[in-house]
Order: structure tokens, then sequence, then C-alpha cells
């Protein structure tokens, strides 16, 4: 092969993997397709996101004991995001989120959704999420602030959030 063919060759290679490293990276950034079940059977999409609204995004199991420390301190917080939507989010049978929402009060408020995802992992594989309870805020344009996985914190949620 000529000696130009092989720089050209390698100048495609590291455009195309730069392009899929951009990709990848893009992805992240943006709010994951959401298709969830509610505990009353109800389903919901991404399209039922409303607009110009900031967004706490929690991955989490009902039977992790990291995670329902996280759920005390949230629901003790929760009345000061009301301006936020929060979307819980577990991957947990129907059964388990019903429970959950059985002993958390998260018909108490209705920027609140949780539900399960099942087996589908759409949330999960988008993040490469590996440890929860797991955190992701956006804000009103719906980009990325930040995400935290394994012991987030109410007070990391409320500073990216703006919110006192």
């Amino acid at each position: 092969m000529p000696k130009y063919a092989q720089k050209m060759t390698t100048v495609l290679i590291t455009t195309y993997m730069c392009l899929i490293s951009f990709n990848t990276h893009a992805q992240s950034l943006s709010l994951p397709e959401i298709n969830i079940t509610q505990a009353n059977g109800k389903k919901f999409t991404t399209q039922q996101i409303p607009t110009g609204k900031a967004i706490a995004l929690i991955y989490f199991s009902p039977e992790c004991e990291h995670c329902q420390v996280f759920m005390k301190s949230f629901f003790k917080h929760a009345k000061s995001l009301n301006e936020v939507l929060v979307l819980l989010i577990t991957y947990l049978p129907l059964d388990r989120l019903v429970k959950f929402s059985e002993e958390y009060p998260v018909a108490d408020y209705p920027n609140i959704v949780a539900g399960t995802e099942g087996m589908a992992f759409l949330v999960r594989d988008h993040f490469k999420i590996d440890n929860i309870p797991f955190l992701a805020t956006y804000n009103k344009e719906g980009k990325l602030i930040s995400t935290y996985d394994g012991n987030p914190s109410i007070e990391k949620l409320k500073k990216d959030l703006n919110i006192e």
C-alpha cells in the first residue's frame, strides 16, 4: 500500500473514532428514552415530560439499603423540590414499586413520577449505571448538569438546580 494511502487510512480511522466518541458523549448529555410503568399501571414516557422544567432523574432499587437511606432524606426535602420534575426509576417488577409507593409518600407530590422500566434497561444502559442510587440533574433547557452514583446527596441535587 502506498504511503499516502496509509496516511489517508489513518486519518479516516481517526476521524471515525472521534465521531463515535463525540456521538457517545452527546448521547450521555441528553435525557434518555423514558418508558416506565407507574404503580397505578399507567405508562409514562419521554413525550410526557414537560418542557421548561428542571429534572432530577433518580435510578434506584426499593430493596437497596443505600437507596432507602437516600429516599428517606429525599422525601424530607421533597417540598422544596416542587418546581422540579422528579423521575424515580427502578428496574424491579411492578409489585416492588407498588410496595415502595405505599411506604413513601410518592402520591403526595404531583411533580414526582415513580415507575419501573423493567428489564428494558433503557435508562440504566444510557448512563452505564453500575452503582445505585444514581442521580442525574437537568436544567430547564433539558441539558445535563451532573450525574452522581453510589451515594448522591440531596445537597448536591439542590445545588445543581439552584434550590435553597
